[in-house]
């Protein structure tokens, strides 16, 4: 028999036997008796659970009937505790055996529920087994105990040896360590100087060891400054020993000291001192570095930062004068446009007079001449009408009629509008939509975008298929893309086709103004969207707008515009002109030039298209000076201001 058997065999369990009848105990007892185990008695449940407060029992032989508390009360009870909760109860009962009462006993925790009269041998047979397992658990905690304690002197002795490595390691750590460490004790002479502490005071730390602290610091950091010092480190130290947060936050901070070398010089130094306390005395530790260079960088960078100051004041003086320098020129364009659209206008009716011979027959020479002037005077009129636009964009003064765009309905009727230049420059248009949809924005200010778009594709797409793709996005925004197939944009204007006055130099094209594509951008930006290129020289070019299911009228708000105005006028489409021409107009007309031929490269209103201000009134006579007053282009003269990119 091995020794765990032995130890087994060796121990005495508990039974308990609860049974208000004492023939009942006295049976039980007699049938455990074999087994060689203490039994304790119980009368009642009250009885049985004070057994269970003072003992632990290998298993409980439980009556059901009782009177007081029954059995399944009792059992509940003694699984509630929870040292006794692991106790394996028997049920034994002469009168309940429904099925019902068997469910209860097992509910409330009992491993066995056995009904009188039951064979002796067998409920021996099951006591022995709890027990057997009882026996088996206490030596199994009897063990865990033993090599708990094992367990704890091997922690110690790992702990010692870990102690003695970390002593090792913080002597190897201290001496290596690039900061200087010293030691002093209440005496406040120093007993441990490392290798950076010889190097930080410029004495060998054989010399340093023993030498009072203070004459390692300048006169004005001796004496009182020290004390001062020392004390606050020793009452925080106390502080800490007995569990209280330290009264001087200041003894957590690090010192600015000074420090003196060997040869008398002086040093910034930075160091912080704590204290150790011990049964017998107190250990001081200071750890310091010398802070010289740092301190001549924080003095060069406090005259850099004087410096950058200074300049800053410049710069934001500048920045003023700039802000005051585009606030004229906004106003300069807004008050220019308003002043040459007059003049222009009446250059247009007059030409249009003499073209509709009002005034007598022309030549063909003349008529020539004054077609020239008429088509010179549109181009005119487009480029005050694109830098007001702009002018307005820049001032936050753009107004916004927010309505409903329908896709791909609104492309549709672009395509009439841009049919005619399409036709004079065999470009074949088509439309590909994934399905109709509808966002919330400003509908003509997306039909001044896109004509413009289209209106350049034409004109750049060398006569090849342009196609219009109308895609909805998962958002409920739309996704429009301007597609030809021309010559393309070499890469380093991608960018550049989109700021002010930029033409990219093409011989093949006349003029345009310049502002077409920036002020296209712009728009987009200011309905919420956005508008990119992509390009291949030679394959031509890609334009995307991407538009919002809904404009958001707090951002337009939040700019300083204004909250939409309704308008009277139905938009119209708006006269577009070339995207990157440079060349300025013709001041005198050649005579091979045809007669109302295609000015600004064939902007649609050259072409029968509708356009701003490039008619007289409907009377034939020419508008009259200062009846041209400041509003909206796009809303006193019927149409957006013509884009030209």
């Amino acid at each position: 028999m091995t020794q765990a058997a032995e130890a087994v065999a060796g121990s005495r369990a508990r039974i308990l036997m609860v049974d208000d009848r004492p023939e009942n105990l006295m049976a039980l007892e007699a049938i455990m008796e074999p087994l060689g185990h203490e039994m304790v008695r119980a009368n009642s449940g009250e009885e049985a659970l004070r057994h269970v407060l003072l003992h632990d029992f290998a298993v409980i032989l439980l009556d059901v009937q009782m009177p007081g508390i029954n059995g399944f009360e009792t059992a509940q009870l003694i699984k509630s505790r929870e040292r006794s909760r692991s106790t394996p109860i028997i049920f034994l009962t002469a009168i309940s055996k429904d099925e019902q009462y068997v469910f209860t006993g097992y509910s409330v925790g009992a491993v066995d529920y056995l009904s009188k009269p039951f064979n002796p041998d067998v409920l021996r047979s099951k006591v022995a087994v709890f027990i057997d397992l009882y026996l088996k658990t206490e030596q199994l905690k009897d063990q865990e105990k033993r090599l708990r304690e094992s367990e704890v002197r091997e922690l110690e002795l790992a702990h010692r040896a870990r102690l003695l490595e970390s002593e090792a390691r913080m002597a190897e750590i201290v001496g290596s360590a690039l900061e200087a460490i010293l030691t002093f004790d209440d005496d406040r002479r120093i007993t441990l100087f490392n290798s950076a502490a010889e190097r930080t005071f410029g004495r060998p730390a054989a010399d340093a060891m023993g030498l009072p602290f203070d004459e390692l610091l300048s006169p004005a950091f001796r004496g009182v400054a020290l004390e001062e010092m020392c004390a606050a480190a020793a009452t925080r130290a106390a502080s800490v020993l007995e569990g209280k947060p330290p009264e001087d936050d200041d003894a957590l901070h690090e010192h600015a000291l000074e420090g003196m070398r060997a040869n008398g010089e002086v040093f910034p130094l930075e160091g912080s001192i704590s204290c150790l306390q011990l049964d017998s005395e107190r250990v001081y530790t200071v750890i310091a570095r010398d802070v010289t260079e740092r301190k001549r960088a924080e003095e060069a960078l406090r005259k850099q930062a004087a410096e950058l100051k200074s300049l800053n004041r410049q710069l934001q003086a500048r920045q003023r004068e700039l802000e005051n320098a585009m606030a004229s020129r906004s106003r300069f364009y807004a008050s220019m446009s308003h002043e040459l659209r007059t003049p222009i206008n009446a250059i247009l009716g007059y030409s249009s007079l003499l073209l509709d011979s009002i005034y007598g027959p022309l030549n063909p020479e003349q008529s020539r001449g004054i077609e020239r002037a008429h088509a010179a005077a549109k181009h005119l009129l487009e480029l005050v009408n694109d830098i007001l636009d702009l002018s307005k964009i820049e001032a936050g003064k753009v107004d916004i009629e927010v309505q409903p765009a329908p896709f791909p309905s609104l492309v549709q009727d672009l395509f009439v509008t841009v049919r005619p230049l399409a036709d004079e420059h065999g470009s074949e248009l088509t439309l590909e939509s994934d399905g109709d949809a509808v966002i919330t924005t400003d509908a003509r200010r997306v039909r001044q975008i896109l004509l413009n778009l289209l209106s350049n594709a034409i004109k750049f797409g060398d006569g090849k298929p342009i196609t219009v793709r109308c895609h909805k996005r998962e958002d409920g925004g739309m996704e429009v893309d301007v597609i030809d197939r021309g010559r393309g944009i070499e890469p380093q204007d991608l960018d550049r086709i989109f700021d002010e006055f930029v033409q990219l130099a093409d011989p093949d094209q006349q003029v345009g103004t310049g502002l077409g594509l920036p002020i296209s951008r712009r728009l987009a930006v200011l309905l919420g969207g956005t508008l990119t290129v992509e390009s291949t020289v030679g394959d031509g070019s890609a334009f995307r707008l991407c538009l919002p299911p809904k404009l958001d009228m707090r951002l337009i708000s939040g700019e300083g515009l204004p909250l939409p105005t309704a308008t009277t006028d139905p938009p119209q489409p708006a006269a577009v002109e070339a995207m990157d021409d440079d060349a300025p107009v013709d001041e005198e007309p050649t005579g091979d030039e045809p007669a109302g031929g295609e000015q600004a490269g064939g902007a649609p209103g050259d072409d029968g298209a509708p356009s701003d201000d490039s008619e007289p009134a409907a009377s034939g006579a020419p508008a009259e000076d200062g009846a041209d007053e400041e509003v909206p282009a796009d809303a006193d003269e019927s149409s957006p201001a013509p884009l030209a990119s």
